[in-house]
């Protein structure tokens, strides 16, 4: 049974607007990258459509829905709508694209779950999902819809009993533990640095049934992750036995990128993802938060080559044609004021960097076992 990748070819020149830390192509060079390897087939990549209203209106209200899709049209909102489903204010701009570029993404996203619902195929890839923060009737932190709530609820539509979400982005997936909390059928648990925005998903909320949130500290290291993933996260989702496993995946989590001050290698991310992607037989992996554009697109495209078991290709060093690629990607930050650096062109590996597991880790794990009765 063959696995996908899911796209839209929207992406490509889609962005938020001078100044916004998404003004960066991620989305499409993750799949050129693939393209230019040979990893992928075209019969591997489905491009999808914007959802209509209609399908968005399985969690999103429906005047938030006509409201983001008239500010994409005319490219203004009165002073009174930009307020009340905080659309075109600070970090949620009114662009080109304002609805179908999410619209494409939770297509994606839901489309992926129809697929692994009828059983053609086991495990998808969709780089432009992720967007965790999107609320039922106003956009949040750069989401203006919500592809992880609404992939889960399509998944419950579709027969699916047991659904486990796992998040690993540096932010905590806010809007995904407020709308399931309590619902023991959907097990949440998210790995995120604490006292970073939305400063949510505090060890305190364990407590809650169906919640396992891992706050961890700066610093954030490749051992410390995997000790997390062995000791609190395989275990806890062996015991719940989910039909199909969500991970989002952002990777502004990684050591390069400027959104966190975690410092975790792609080498890890993928160990990462490795352990995680055959929890269930069914598999979505998505997107999320990365906002350094060189590092987000290797790091994605890695993980298609890690849901086919394929890590051993990514010990390789990038081609003339994927430097290239990179090297011509804009990006306005001081990082690359002298030019893209070597050390994200040269490999696709950063390799593993085993460091010390610090005590506030170790309290940690053992604080959410005491917790969980694990």
């Amino acid at each position: 049974m063959k696995n996908f990748v899911f796209s839209s070819k929207i992406f490509k020149g889609s962005k938020y607007g001078e100044g916004h830390p998404l003004n960066i192509d991620r989305v499409w060079p993750s799949l050129e990258l693939l393209k230019i390897m040979n990893w992928v087939s075209d019969d591997e990549i489905i491009f999808n459509e914007p959802a209509s209203i209609k399908e968005l209106t399985l969690f999103h209200d429906l005047d938030y829905l006509k409201t983001l899709k008239k500010a994409e049209r005319f490219q203004f909102l009165e002073t009174e709508e930009k307020n009340k489903f905080n659309i075109g204010i600070g970090v949620n701009p009114i662009f080109t694209e304002v609805f179908s570029r999410p619209a494409a993404a939770a297509k994606s996203s839901m489309r992926a779950i129809e697929y692994l619902a009828k059983n053609k195929a086991k495990k998808i890839l969709n780089f432009s999902g992720g967007t965790h923060h999107g609320r039922k009737s106003y956009a949040s932190g750069f989401c203006f819809l919500n592809d992880c709530i609404l992939s889960i609820l399509k998944a419950k539509e579709l027969g699916f009993k047991k659904i486990l979400y796992i998040d690993i982005d540096a932010h905590h997936c806010d809007a995904v533990q407020d709308n399931f909390k309590n619902e023991n059928d959907i097990q949440i648990i998210s790995i995120h640095e604490k006292n970073k925005w939305p400063r949510t998903g505090n060890l305190e909320d364990c407590k809650i049934s169906n919640i396992v949130n891992l706050p961890v500290p700066e610093y954030f290291n490749d051992s410390e992750i995997i000790f997390l993933i062995d000791n609190i996260v395989i275990p806890y989702s062996i015991k719940f036995k989910p039909d199909i496993t969500i991970i989002q995946a952002g990777t502004d989590c990684l050591k390069d990128d400027p959104q966190s001050k975690m410092i975790l290698t792609n080498s890890s991310y993928w160990l990462s993802i490795s352990k995680l992607k055959n929890l269930s037989i069914k598999t979505l992996i998505l997107g999320g938060g990365g906002y350094n554009p060189y590092v987000t697109a290797k790091a994605w495209a890695g993980n298609w080559l890690v849901l086919n078991s394929n890590e051993d290709a990514l010990q390789k060093n990038l081609n003339y044609e994927c430097r290239e690629l990179l090297s011509s990607l804009k990006w306005n930050n001081s990082r690359v004021r002298n030019g893209v650096p070597h050390k994200w062109l040269d490999k696709w590996s950063d390799g593993f960097k085993k460091q010390h597991v610090r005590t506030e880790i170790i309290e940690l794990v053992n604080e959410v076992k005491k917790i969980k009765n694990l």
